[in-house]
């Protein structure tokens, strides 16, 4: 029996190495699996052959690997209520280690006050011995208890520093893309003044077949750019997320900045979406940017930006003209990939790592229109119905 335990064992490192690439963790969860075991064994002994007189080999390892299915599932489910009460999942909180450590541990103890129990009342038959092992058991499983609790509580105090954390990364997100709103306003201003200035120059040196045409030939022609630019971005009035709306602002007047032509399709409010603040900043502004960098590169730059509510989902469309080059997709969320640089391959390379790590309700939907040479990423964010 030992050498098939010994066996398991290592199956198990294996499976969780070969998963994870750590050898810490998985060395752990193999100590303390086999821990679990040898108690699993030693109490299927005591309860067939020392209580039930049983001598089947058979029958006690049925025994053995149902009664440690049921104590890891008992664990597991304490474990994961624990973090559900508390609104979100605990490998967001705890490393793979921790949770190895914590899981496994509190399974250890468990089998361990189980064997302890049997031990006790298979040899102990007087009423004072019965009594005194069920004060020492009921004091067990209350030190279980309270370290069940606190647990709970350190988790629940780890989660509010990392809302705050995450409060404070979206005011500072949110600050920068003021900053970068502020900064096209006085390029707006400076571009104001000097055509005043030339205005003026005209009328003083009383030059007006040339101030007509200046007046027709440019100042019209930037006022109807700057028409059409306001029109666009007074759509992203309906986005009603602060943070978001100005993220897309300051991308937004970076591309018009650029020369691209940009199309804004927004046509219903955006209140909520089912994903953090932080993070929905994070990825639109990389896609964002990444569709700038590529229209760019194209004769005629375009960026398409649109954000739709269907049934049961809210999708952030983004639309850029890209070359008749382009590398194939999955080359493109490869880890370092870039036809410029680092930053680019690295960005998209996050953004699939962090929808894939903490979204079950996010896809990110990726092709080419080989036809109109069309860039398109579409991030489907589901809602998801509390029950």
């Amino acid at each position: 029996m030992d050498i098939s335990i010994a066996w398991i064992v290592i199956l198990f490192f294996l499976l969780l190495y070969m998963r994870t690439k750590d050898m810490v963790a998985s060395l752990l969860f193999g100590v303390l699996n086999y821990v679990n075991f040898l108690f699993a064994l030693q109490i299927s002994h005591i309860v067939w052959e020392d209580m039930l007189n049983i001598r089947n080999p058979m029958i006690e390892q049925v025994f053995l690997f149902i009664f440690i299915g049921v104590m890891a599932y008992l664990i597991g489910k304490l474990f994961s209520d624990g973090a559900k009460r508390d609104g979100r999942s605990v490998q967001h909180v705890f490393s793979l280690r921790q949770r190895i450590f914590i899981s496994f541990g509190n399974m250890c103890m468990m089998m361990g006050g189980i064997y302890l129990s049997l031990i006790f009342y298979r040899d102990v038959s007087d009423v004072q011995g019965t009594l005194l092992h069920s004060l020492l058991l009921a004091i067990y499983i209350a030190v279980i208890f309270f370290s069940h609790r606190l647990y709970v509580n350190t988790f629940r105090k780890e989660m509010e520093k990392q809302q705050m954390e995450q409060e404070l990364g979206q005011l500072e997100e949110y600050a920068a893309s003021l900053e970068d709103v502020l900064h096209d306003m006085r390029t707006f201003k400076h571009d104001y003044a000097n055509i005043l200035s030339t205005l003026q120059g005209f009328i003083e040196d009383e030059k007006y077949s040339e101030l007509k045409s200046y007046f027709y030939h440019d100042v019209c022609a930037y006022s109807e750019q700057l028409h059409h630019m306001n029109t666009r971005l007074s759509l992203l009035g309906h986005v009603k997320i602060a943070p978001l709306k100005g993220i897309l602002s300051s991308k937004i007047l970076k591309a018009q900045t650029e020369r691209v032509d940009v199309f804004i399709d927004i046509a219903e409010d955006v209140h909520v979406v089912e994903i953090s603040t932080l993070d929905l900043c994070r990825i639109m502004g990389i896609l964002l940017d990444n569709a700038i960098e590529a229209a760019l590169d194209t004769p005629k730059p375009r960026l398409d930006l649109g954000i739709v509510s269907v049934k049961d989902s809210t999708l952030f469309i983004v639309k850029n003209s890209c070359s008749e080059h382009v590398p194939p997709i999955y080359k493109m969320f490869e880890y370092g990939f870039s036809t410029k640089g680092d930053k680019r391959g690295i960005g998209l390379s996050t953004v699939q790592e962090l929808i894939d790590h903490k979204y079950s309700n996010v896809i990110l939907n990726t092709e080419i229109d080989p036809v109109t040479h069309t860039f398109i990423q579409e991030l489907k964010i589901k809602r998801v119905c509390s029950s």
